[in-house]
């Protein structure tokens, strides 16, 4: 019976307890490296005591038994690298560098096992290290630099986008400088809330395109938008800065498909990237906070966002099969495994059920119950003290934003023309975006990062 790439793993665990396979290999063997090329075939590097020497007749009882148990998914190569052998030193060094432990691994005993996965694309997602944002967690702390916060959905469609804008309006009008950056470049939207559809500015894309070659030649700083709009921010509130994801115009899949093509191909993302973030601080300081707008599902930029770039995250997801089935593997990566802490979460309960609609009560608790299940499994380590299922403050602990029927469809936050019904229609969607729901998001920031929630200003 054919296996699946799921069951690979568990397979090749199984060989090695064989017992004609464990009291020759497993006892004499220091770690077992199991390879999964980008096709998904299994490869295997064993280090073995230097006094054990094994016959071709114990090969191929190991390579018949891995045949047997993975079938095509078998790549019928074991390397067993002899002592201090020279050509295969960078090799291994490689192995040594990019293998992690596997879930099962017991450091206190040998064989000790590693993964080592070859990947294309998704690596941000799938790999167990993290990386590091432009500048470190204790500058944001000490008040330095801004916290970066990446607002992210498994699902598209509940409210990622408004939750964002909502928090850096709340947070602007009462004296807080804010940046917002467009990371969903695939389908992008931020400047068409705040601008008409004919402003045309770069953005994200083109600077990862045009630094490229131009270098210094291309500054962001002359393609960064204000947003001072009074009935937005009120008479005192600071001017909040856009990077848009870019111009979508003729050109505008063009300078897509070139994207994709130069993160397969020299991985320099994550870098420009943070380069991108370093220089709107620089342009716009003093800031606050940074937010980045990642686009749904588990895409690479999306990924690197969470991965790479932030001090934080928001995620929004709904009380469905389907959103806990991805909140649970973004939970999961923001545990970030061999990183020392957690990366800081703030989990959002999106389109929930207004407070006349039946089985509110029913579903928020369905909701937060389903919460604190998947972080305790997931997030937490085994030697940590999950706190109590009460605590504000704990990333479990939803943020509740009901569904508003006026945040449907274009959200508009500019004045179309000069009529009083134009400036009415725009103060009350301010209202609808600064009402108390929201404005438990942006204080539930401001705590997660030791920042005031200011009184209004404005």
């Amino acid at each position: 019976m054919a296996i699946s790439f799921s069951e690979t793993f568990t397979k090749i665990r199984e060989c090695f307890q064989e017992p004609e396979i464990s009291s020759l290999w497993t006892e004499n063997l220091q770690s077992i490296t199991i390879i999964r090329d980008v096709y998904g075939a299994i490869r295997l590097y064993l280090e073995h005591d230097n006094n054990f020497i094994p016959q071709k007749a114990d090969i191929t009882t190991l390579e018949t038994s891995l045949s047997q148990k993975l079938g095509s998914y078998y790549g019928k190569d074991i390397w067993l690298p002899q002592g201090e052998q020279d050509g295969y030193k960078p090799l291994i060094k490689v192995i040594i560098d990019q293998r992690v432990p596997a879930e099962w691994d017991d450091d206190t005993v040998a064989p000790r096992w590693y993964i080592l996965e070859r990947h294309i694309a998704k690596k941000a997602w799938t790999d167990k290290d993290a990386g590091s944002p432009p500048w470190e967690q204790k500058f944001v702390d000490q008040g330095h630099k801004p916290a970066i916060l990446t607002f992210f959905s498994f699902k598209g469609g509940v409210g990622r986008t408004t939750g964002l804008v909502a928090s850096a309006i709340t947070l602007a009008s009462r004296g807080h400088r804010v940046a917002i950056v467009d990371l969903d470049l695939e389908a992008p939207g931020l400047s068409t809330i705040f601008f008409p559809d004919d402003v045309e500015n770069p953005g994200v894309i083109d600077y990862l395109l045009e630094k490229k070659i131009q270098q210094n030649n291309w500054p962001l700083k002359t393609h960064i938008l204000s947003i001072n709009e009074q009935t937005l921010l009120g008479d005192r509130g600071e001017t909040l800065r856009l990077i848009s994801a870019g111009t979508v115009d003729n050109n505008y899949l063009e300078k897509l498909a070139r994207l994709d093509f130069q993160n397969v191909v020299d991985h320099e993302l994550p870098d420009t990237l943070r380069n991108l973030l370093r220089e709107l601080e620089s342009a716009s300081k003093p800031l606050d906070f940074i937010f980045l707008d990642a686009r749904a599902g588990f895409h690479d930029i999306g990924g690197l966002a969470i991965a790479d770039l932030s001090h934080g995250a928001v995620i929004f997801g709904t009380q469905s099969r389907q959103s806990w089935a991805g909140l649970t593997n973004v939970i999961r990566r923001l545990a970030r495994p061999l990183a020392q802490e957690q990366l800081p979460v703030i989990l959002v309960h999106a389109m929930a059920p207004t407070l006349r609609e039946a089985g509110r009560v029913e579903e928020l608790k369905a909701f937060a119950d389903k919460a604190y299940q998947t972080f305790q499994t997931n997030y937490y380590d085994d030697n940590e003290i999950v706190p109590n299922i009460h605590d504000s403050d704990a990333p479990f602990t939803p943020v509740v934003l009901p569904l508003q029927d006026d945040l449907r469809g274009d959200i508009a936050l500019f004045l179309r023309d000069e009529s009083p019904e134009e400036a009415s229609r725009l103060s009350e969607l301010v209202k609808v975006i600064t009402s108390d729901p929201y404005q438990g998001l942006a204080m539930k920031i401001c705590r997660l990062f030791g920042r005031e929630f200011h009184k209004k200003m404005g």
